[in-house]
């Protein structure tokens, strides 16, 4: 459902009775969401309906506890773009949520209470074509509008650029990125299943290879998505923060990420970070190695199993 649960009310105008949800929208309007007439909505579908309603509630009631007992949870915008995904089968076709607010999903997963993260950005990337065929029409960015928010194509740089990143008009600061695999980064691609380009990432077909079941928590919503194993996600991490020299607020927050997630793995689930750095392609271990050892600078003396498994990694 789109916004909140809502509630179901039964209206009549002109002697005429229909049913509505009043619920409120994912921009923060009240909204009545016509369902038809009385005499044509069947009572079995109103009874589902109700049902619908009183698991939306149940869910972001949880959602909410959750959240004050430390866990990950997004802003009611990010959520419904990833309940559009979702209700549109990307996820289950082969699209996999990655940047910050996979790191998010993935510390809910592994019961990590960590800082919070901040971030505007959703990044969705595939490795292969989706096993995906929109309906006629229905392109990339179309799909992201059915969230109920209208995105707008990012202007391509140089204009005559296809665009490659949608986001929301005026100030605000939501944008959905599409991703796929290359040698070099930010060339664009044509991503033809969804009508759509992409950007390069290097190494990214390692990172989303394997990915797991995930939820993300929500005001409003609980959505089911898909993301990278933590260990693959944490090496690729520190691959990346070696590319990024002229950011280094974000250099630090990959290296952050990666040490969490990589402390995380080593105690629970040990012999898994040696699995997925024998899988690391021999042209990112130069930059992986080299992360370890920025991230290892960053941890110090305060963490010493970590900066122990940083300093393997440097080697």
């Amino acid at each position: 459902m789109a916004g909140t649960p809502g509630t179901l009310k039964r209206r009549s105008r002109r002697g005429t009775d229909y049913w509505v949800r009043e619920h409120v929208r994912v921009d923060g309007r009240k909204d009545d969401e016509h369902l038809g007439t009385v005499a044509s909505v069947a009572s079995a579908r109103i009874k589902e309906l109700r049902a619908e309603i009183e698991l939306g509630r149940a869910l972001a009631s949880g959602s909410s506890l959750l959240r004050v007992l430390g866990y990950q949870r997004l802003e009611r915008k990010t959520a419904a773009v990833l309940a559009a995904l979702f209700n549109r089968r990307l996820f289950e076709a082969g699209l996999v949520l990655v940047g910050s607010h996979a790191y998010a999903a993935l510390l809910n997963e592994c019961g990590v209470m960590a800082p919070g993260y901040s971030t505007r950005d959703i990044d969705v990337a595939r490795s292969q074509p989706l096993a995906i065929a929109l309906p006629p029409g229905l392109d990339f960015g179309r799909l992201l509008n059915e969230s109920g928010l209208e995105f707008t194509a990012v202007p391509g740089m140089p204009s005559h650029r296809p665009s490659a990143s949608f986001k929301l008009p005026g100030a605000e600061a939501l944008a959905v990125d599409l991703l796929v695999p290359g040698k070099s980064a930010g060339e664009v691609v044509p991503v033809n299943e969804l009508g759509a380009h992409a950007q390069t990432v290097p190494l990214l077909d390692f990172l989303v290879k394997e990915p797991l079941d995930a939820i993300v928590l929500s005001p409003n919503q609980v959505v089911p998505v898909r993301v990278p194993s933590p260990e693959r996600f944490a090496l690729h991490k520190l691959y990346s923060s070696q590319s990024r020299k002229a950011d280094r607020d974000k250099v630090r927050k990959d290296l952050g990420q990666a040490a969490v997630l990589l402390t995380v793995i080593e105690e629970e689930m040990p012999g898994r970070i040696g699995n997925a750095l024998r899988s690391l392609p021999a042209s990112g271990r130069p930059a992986v190695a080299r992360g370890a050892r920025a991230a290892a600078k960053l941890i110090g003396e305060s963490h010493p199993e970590v900066l122990a498994l940083l300093q393997r990694l440097g080697r």
